[in-house]
């Protein structure tokens, strides 16, 4: 073999390496970027989840569990689908667009969301996975002792689970990415659940439906323990009453353990 086919030949191969590299990187940085948009599409679905769920927590009433509604439905997908909702369905972000140009998602067909208002409770749990024997309905005594029974609510309607998710490119083949590389057919889906305060006084003081008796039915015990704390509470208010005779201490008829007033500030809490 002639030195000049000696020197063609490495000349060659390397030149097919180069192409067989620069493929393997072409279809590597593809693979990246399609995987960047799904991870896009996945956030703004995480985000969206927390919105729904905080959304409801705050509405009056709160959402009713099932269907979502649809004035809350459009301000999510106006903010994190965007742009807008006077915009046909395929006028996604310029970044969840294939490299055809096709959008990978449709805003209005392609998003799905549902309220779940799962109950909870800890003490009706316990009392229903250890039933005690003996006790006819261990969930209601327990709810009334430990529960938000104490307080005069029920924790039933307290809890909004919000379920969002999304169909990115429905029609690419399910489980794999296309030979064209162009994408696979995925159904990000996100779950928050938030524990709201849905109940509502109606009004500081006086009726069964008051914050002030509210508070009263949960802070009082059964009358023998609350007998024993008050005579516990007993030798403590006599030296504070003893303090304020021999001029050591002032104001110390004011302690009154157990009372509560919902319209009393501390003063430390208020604005100079």
């Amino acid at each position: 073999m002639s030195n000049d086919a000696l020197r063609r030949r490495p000349c060659g191969q390397a030149l097919v390496e180069a192409l067989v590299g620069m493929a393997l990187l072409a279809t590597l940085g593809m693979l990246v970027v399609l995987l960047g948009k799904y991870q896009s599409i996945a956030g703004s679905a995480i985000v969206a989840s927390r919105s729904l769920a905080f959304g409801c927590a705050v509405m009056p009433g709160g959402c009713a569990g099932g269907a979502v509604p649809e004035s809350l439905l459009h301000s999510i997908r106006d903010a994190q689908f965007g742009p807008g909702s006077d915009q046909p369905a395929s006028a996604t972000r310029a970044l969840w667009h294939d490299r055809g140009g096709a959008p990978m998602l449709d805003r209005f067909n392609g998003l799905a969301a549902r309220i779940d208002t799962p109950r909870f409770d800890a003490g009706q749990s316990l009392a229903g996975s250890q039933r005690l024997s003996g006790i006819p309905d261990p969930a209601d005594i327990i709810a009334g002792l430990a529960g938000p029974g104490r307080f005069g609510l029920d924790i039933a309607d307290g809890i909004r689970n919000a379920h969002v998710e999304v169909a990115v490119q429905p029609d690419r083949p399910t489980g794999r990415i296309d030979e064209s590389l162009m994408g696979m057919a995925l159904l990000p889906r996100a779950n928050t659940a938030v524990l709201g305060d849905t109940w509502s006084a109606a009004g500081p003081y006086g009726g069964d439906d008051s914050v002030e008796a509210r508070v009263d039915r949960g802070r009082r015990l059964a009358p023998a323990i609350e007998a024993g704390i008050v005579a516990g509470y007993a030798p403590a208010r006599g030296l504070l009453l003893l303090a304020d005779l021999l001029g050591l201490e002032s104001g110390t008829d004011a302690f009154r353990p157990g009372e509560i007033d919902v319209d009393l500030v501390p003063s430390d809490r208020l604005a100079p």
